[in-house]
C-alpha cells in the first residue's frame, strides 16, 4: 500500500509553497504546537481552499462549495447543531439511498455512524473548508430555530403597541443585522420615507428593498448613532462613524454614514467581515492567459502597478491576490491602507491616521527608511501622493496602488492630469488593471436558452445558438444570480507603449498600439464570460451599458 504524502509535500508538489515556506512554518510550529497546515494557512502561505484541494486529490473525494449550499431543513432537523459543530460536518441533502455530507476531516468515522443512526442511509462524503462548514452550521441552525422574518414581524408588533416608547431598538437592529448576513448584504440602507421607514440591502452589487416599517421605527437611527459614537443631537449635517458586532460567532465591522434628506436622516451601514478570506487570481475570475501576465507584472523588481475601477469593484482584493504570488519570505512588503482590509502576518501593514498627520503621501517617506521591496498604497488620491508613488517606483521599489479611472488606458491621462511628467510615467508604469464586478448566474437554477437577435447583436455573434440565465430559486432569493465575478482589462506597458507615452502620444494612438499588441478590453472579457455561461447579457448591459464602444472600434447596439 502506497504511503500517503504529508500535506506539506502535496502543497509543495502542486507549486503552492516551497521548501523554504515549510521550513519557516516548522519554526513557527515549534512555538505554537499547531498542525502544520494551520500554521501555513495562518501565515498566509496557503488558503483553506488550497489545503482542501490537495486533500481531495489525495483521497479522491469531491470538493463541495459550501458558499452555494442550501441544506434540506428536514434533514437538518434529524441532527443538531452541537453534533455538527463537534464533528465538523454539515448534512446537505438526501439523494435516493444516500445522504450528501460536507466534512473537513475525512478520517473521522463518527460522521458515518451518526448519519447511519440518525437517517438510516449511506453517507456520500464531500470535503469542504473547515471554517466555512462551521459558519454554515451556525448560520443554518440559527435561522432554522429562529425564523428571522417572523422575529422581525413580532418585534414590530411589540414596538407598535409600545405607546410610551419604553422599548429600545436594539432587538430590531439585531434582527436586521442577522437578516443582512443571511442575505449576504454588503450594505444596509435605512431610508426614511414620508410615512414609513424602508430597509434595503445591497446584495451582489444590486439594491433590494427588504422591509418597510412604521414611521415610529425611525428611532433606530439614534440607536445606531450611539453605537457608532456619533452625535445624536446633530441632525443638520452628514456624519460618519463605525461600530463592531458579533453575529453568528463572526466579528463584523460596520461603517456608518448619514446624510440629511427631506424626510430625515438617511443612513448606510457598510458590512465588513473582520476575518476576510484571501482569494487567488483564479478564484477572483481572471482567465488563465491573463493570470500569467499578472504574475509576470507582480514579480517585476521595480515600477508601479495600478488597479482602477469604481468604489467597491474589488481593487484591493486583486492587489492582495497579486501579493500572494510574491515570495514574501524574501521580500519586505509595507502597506498603508484606509482601513487595513486583509491581515497578512508577513506584511508590515499600517493604517492612515489623518488627525495624526499620517496619510498616503507621507507614509512613503517613512517606508523608504524601512528598506522595502514592495510598497502598497491603498489609493492615489491627490497630486502629491501620485508624485511620491512614482518617485518611489523609480528608485528600485515595486509600488502597488489604486486609482479612480473608467479604463486601464485612462490611467495614463489621469496621471498626466495629476502633474506627472510623461517620461516619468513611461519609465515607471508596469501595467494597469481596470475591473468591474458582475453577478454570476446561480448554478442551482441555471438554464440554457436560445438567444434573441438583439442579444446576438450586442455580443457581436450572429451564429450564437445558446446562452444561459438563472430561473430564480430559493438559494438566490429569486434573482437568478448568486455571487459575483470579475470582468476586467489588463494593460501591459511594453517597449512600444513606453515610447508612445514618453512622446506624449494621443490616447487613441496608445489604444491602437495596445490592441495591435494583444490588449483585450473589458467588453471582450465580458463577452467571453457570457458565452461561457458565467454571467448574462442583462448583467453585462447593467454593468457596461446598453451601447458599448469596444477598444477595437466595434459598436454594439
Amino acid at each position: 500500500m502506497e504511503e500517503r504524502k504529508p500535506i506539506g509535500v502535496l502543497l509543495k508538489e502542486k507549486g503552492i509553497i516551497t521548501e523554504k515556506h515549510i521550513e519557516f512554518a516548522l519554526q513557527e510550529q515549534k512555538i505554537t504546537s499547531e498542525v502544520l497546515g494551520h500554521v501555513l494557512e495562518r501565515l498566509g502561505f496557503v488558503s483553506e481552499h488550497d489545503i482542501v484541494s490537495v486533500l481531495a486529490a489525495r483521497e479522491d473525494v469531491p470538493i463541495i462549495n459550501i458558499d452555494e449550499l442550501l441544506p434540506d431543513e428536514n434533514l437538518l432537523k434529524r441532527f443538531n447543531k452541537i453534533q455538527c459543530l463537534k464533528n465538523v460536518f454539515l448534512p446537505v441533502r438526501i439523494d435516493g439511498n444516500f445522504v450528501d455530507v460536507a466534512v473537513n476531516n475525512l478520517a473521522d468515522p463518527k460522521i458515518a455512524q451518526l448519519v447511519a443512526r440518525n437517517v438510516g442511509l449511506t453517507p456520500r462524503i464531500f470535503i469542504g473548508e473547515k471554517t466555512k462548514i462551521i459558519n454554515a452550521v451556525n448560520t443554518f441552525y440559527y435561522f432554522l430555530e429562529n425564523p428571522i422574518e417572523e422575529a422581525i414581524a413580532s418585534e414590530i408588533r411589540l414596538l407598535s403597541n409600545d405607546t410610551e416608547m419604553a422599548r429600545g431598538m436594539d432587538t430590531l437592529l439585531g434582527h436586521i443585522l442577522h437578516l443582512a448576513i443571511k442575505m449576504r448584504a454588503t450594505d444596509i440602507h435605512i431610508r426614511p420615507m414620508e410615512k414609513s421607514l424602508n430597509i434595503a440591502f445591497r446584495v451582489d452589487g444590486v439594491m433590494q428593498s427588504v422591509q418597510t416599517f412604521p414611521a415610529l421605527t425611525n428611532r433606530i437611527v439614534f440607536t445606531i448613532k450611539m453605537k457608532a459614537d456619533m452625535d445624536i443631537a446633530e441632525q443638520r449635517i452628514p456624519q460618519d462613524g463605525r461600530f463592531s458586532a458579533t453575529i453568528l460567532n463572526n466579528q463584523y465591522d460596520f461603517r456608518v454614514s448619514t446624510i440629511i434628506t427631506s424626510f430625515g436622516e438617511n443612513m448606510v451601514l457598510r458590512v465588513l467581515p473582520v476575518d476576510r478570506v484571501f482569494m487567488s487570481l483564479q478564484e477572483l475570475g481572471f482567465l488563465t492567459d491573463d493570470i500569467k501576465d499578472l504574475q509576470v507584472m507582480f514579480n517585476e523588481p521595480f515600477g508601479i502597478i495600478l488597479l482602477t475601477g469604481p468604489t467597491g469593484s474589488g481593487k484591493s482584493t486583486t492587489l492582495y491576490a497579486g501579493i500572494k504570488n510574491l515570495n514574501l519570505l524574501e521580500k519586505n512588503v509595507v502597506t498603508v491602507e484606509d482601513p487595513i482590509e486583509f491581515v497578512m502576518p508577513l506584511l508590515r501593514q499600517t493604517q492612515v491616521h489623518p488627525k495624526a498627520g499620517y496619510d498616503f503621501s507621507n507614509a512613503i517617506r517613512h517606508f523608504l527608511r524601512h528598506d522595502p521591496d514592495v510598497i502598497l498604497l491603498g489609493e492615489i488620491r491627490d497630486d502629491q501622493t501620485a508624485s511620491t508613488a512614482i518617485s518611489a517606483s523609480s528608485t528600485g521599489h515595486l509600488v502597488l496602488s489604486t486609482l479612480h479611472t473608467n479604463s486601464a488606458i485612462g490611467a495614463i491621462p489621469r496621471l498626466r492630469d495629476m502633474g506627472i511628467r510623461p517620461f516619468l510615467i513611461a519609465d515607471a508604469l508596469i501595467g494597469v488593471v481596470s475591473q468591474r464586478l458582475v453577478r454570476r448566474i446561480c448554478r442551482s437554477c441555471k438554464e440554457s436558452y436560445t438567444p434573441q437577435e438583439w442579444e446576438k447583436s450586442y455580443l457581436g455573434s450572429s451564429d450564437l445558438e445558446i446562452l444561459y440565465r438563472g430561473k430564480g430559486c430559493e438559494l438566490c432569493n429569486g434573482t437568478g444570480y448568486f455571487g459575483r465575478t470579475l470582468v476586467y482589462e489588463v494593460l501591459t506597458v511594453d517597449k512600444e507603449l513606453t515610447t508612445l507615452i514618453d512622446q506624449k502620444a494621443e490616447i487613441n494612438d496608445v489604444i491602437n498600439m495596445a490592441v495591435k499588441n494583444g490588449f483585450k478590453d473589458i467588453f471582450e472579457v465580458t463577452i467571453t464570460k457570457v458565452k461561457q455561461g458565467i454571467t448574462s447579457v442583462e448583467e453585462a448591459i447593467r454593468v457596461l451599458g446598453n451601447v458599448r464602444q469596444s477598444s477595437k472600434g466595434r459598436v454594439h447596439p
